[in-house]
């Protein structure tokens, strides 16, 4: 969903350098005050085994102002229902991992808001 545009370092030690690709997916809940979702950390050159993952909890009203935004902000014209909400879910990754800053001002693994791109879709 997005990725590093350049490698980093990474892993409990920092003893590992590689791009990091980051996706997000719904997990099944009988919450209905908002949705949970697992964010899922990987190496890029070695996706079969994520090395992070951690379940996120989004409230319902933090998912229609980013849905407002997104939808203010971007074109989804001619996507399937399907595609819209992949693209929204890579967008609001996108936009959470740009803004939700570390007190130094960096994102996750210590780097800027620009050193991160969108990927292939999940």
């Amino acid at each position: 969903m997005i990725q590093t545009i350049l490698p980093v370092v990474y892993g409990a030690r920092n003893e590992k350098t590689g791009i990091i690709k980051i996706e997000v997916r719904k997990t099944e809940s009988n919450r209905t005050d908002g949705e949970e979702y697992l964010v899922i950390d990987w190496e890029l050159e070695n996706t079969g085994d994520a090395y992070f993952s951690k379940k996120v909890f989004w409230s319902n009203e933090q998912i229609n102002q980013v849905n407002d935004y997104l939808e203010s902000t971007n074109d989804f014209s001619g996507l399937s229902r399907v595609e819209i909400e992949k693209k929204k879910l890579q967008l609001a990754l996108m936009l959470d991992t740009q803004t939700n800053l570390l007190p130094s001002g960096k994102t996750i693994y210590g780097i800027t808001p620009n050193d991160w791109e969108l990927s292939e879709l999940c």
